[in-house]
């Protein structure tokens, strides 16, 4: 693994800050062109996309309550408690975001708040084509649930039937209604609903679509925003391991290849310390475990790409270079773990300390798993249950109130040019 002395003004980490997949203007337009036909058309339309594209076989979208059950049943005892302790974590974890309305009252009986109210209804995107995601089930699902969703609503590109983690997960958390779909076609009729020829609702549409998908979905949901909600447009994985002489080697190194090995070729994989020594021995143990891989020719690929060893002058320069890359997951491994850790201002998720492998969140620790990339991390958060819940204003004026301070309200109107906004409150006196 390659290793760079940097600081925060080199060049490597400005190509390293500026990493991104751009899609081509061809799928672009073949994604515009799914969305309008979706739009149009209806279910008519996904069914033949999802036929032409998902490989679905029969002429429904809909999987039945037994096909889903018929593939949970074939998750084995162990999966299903693995599975099983992991929601009681994400949920008992979510629990504490919940949010409750609240009322204040001001002068002369004036009484002003916020009023909370959970989403009636969300989509969730499950990749199916190259992976299996229960995990995507999990995170995406369980927020939703704590917040108060009505309706969470399931696509997945299936091959044949649905996965058996999958399956289970979606029977744990009594999710019914999945869809046989992917790609632009399942977030166009996510969006949009999908009705047949004769004008009669075959899915309604969704307030919200969240989840990962490829290329072709990531920019249909971009499209679609303020359509619908969505939760983000996720980039590629990363991870930014911070180790001092302390560290284990072979376990930042197993760290850095744990999201390496993702696959589209664009992952970060990257090392911060101080000390050229321990560079070295990081670099050694990365390089044996990956000639030890069944996926070494992917991971070499996405190491020569954004795999770095950056070797500071001091941390004084590698926290900012740190929150200057506002990683995915990033992990401390240093001597002085906890106070370091506390200097970090931008990132998904913060891992601490040796024993806090980045998987341990991606699948069981409790904390969401879907976490803003490509230095989003500056402004974003991670998905979480105050993403299924709207926020609504409450104004009660008493009548010694608005005739207080109606001449005040109309004179700013006024000064607007909205003469119709000081008349209705101006009525009043």
């Amino acid at each position: 693994m390659e290793i760079v002395k940097v600081n925060p003004k080199s060049a490597e980490i400005e190509r390293l800050c500026s990493r991104e997949v751009a899609p081509s203007k061809e799928i672009h337009d073949k994604v515009m062109a799914i969305l309008a036909d979706v739009k149009k058309r209806g279910y008519a339309a996904a069914l033949e996309y999802a036929q032409k594209f998902d490989g679905l076989t029969g002429k429904t979208l809909r999987v039945t309550d037994a096909s889903i059950a018929k593939s949970a049943a074939k998750a084995g005892p162990a999966l299903r408690k693995a599975l099983r302790t992991a929601i009681k974590n994400v949920r008992d974890f979510h629990k504490n975001q919940m949010e409750e309305s609240w009322l204040m009252e001001a002068q002369d009986g004036v009484v002003l708040g916020q009023r909370i109210r959970p989403m009636k209804r969300v989509g969730l995107y499950v990749p199916g084509g190259a992976g299996v995601y229960p995990s995507t089930v999990i995170m995406n699902a369980v927020p939703a649930l704590v917040a108060g969703v009505e309706d969470i609503v399931v696509v997945t590109p299936i091959k044949d039937e649905i996965n058996p983690a999958v399956a289970f997960v979606l029977m744990e958390l009594g999710i019914k209604e999945v869809y046989h779909i992917g790609g632009a076609q399942a977030v166009a009729m996510l969006a949009y609903g999908a009705k047949d020829a004769k004008g009669k609702t075959i899915v309604e549409r969704v307030d919200k679509i969240v989840g990962p998908g490829n290329v072709f979905a990531a920019i249909a949901k971009k499209e679609v925003f303020g359509v619908v909600d969505i939760d983000m447009v996720a980039g590629p994985s990363e991870v930014l391991v911070m180790a001092d002489s302390a560290c284990d080697a072979d376990f930042v190194a197993a760290d850095l290849l744990s999201q390496a090995e993702h696959g589209s070729g664009f992952e970060a994989a990257i090392c911060i310390t101080d000390n050229m020594e321990t560079a070295k021995m990081i670099s050694a143990c990365v390089d044996e475990q990956v000639e030890n891989s069944p996926k070494r020719e992917l991971l070499k690929k996405v190491l020569d790409n954004f795999g770095r060893i950056l070797v500071v002058k001091d941390w004084f320069d590698g926290v900012a270079i740190a929150n200057r890359i506002a990683p995915e997951h990033l992990e401390v491994m240093t001597s002085e773990a906890e106070s370091m850790a506390a200097q970090i201002e931008n990132a998904g998720a913060v891992f601490i300390g040796p024993w806090s492998s980045e998987p341990v969140g991606d699948y069981f620790a409790g904390p969401n798993h879907v976490l803003p990339t490509n230095g989003t991390g500056r402004f974003f958060s991670p998905l979480g249950v105050y993403d299924f819940l709207k926020r609504m204003s409450i104004v009660r004026y008493s009548e010694k109130a608005i005739k207080k301070n109606a001449k005040a309200i109309a004179t700013v109107a006024m000064e607007e040019g909205f003469y119709h906004h000081a008349q209705a409150v101006l009525k009043r006196l």
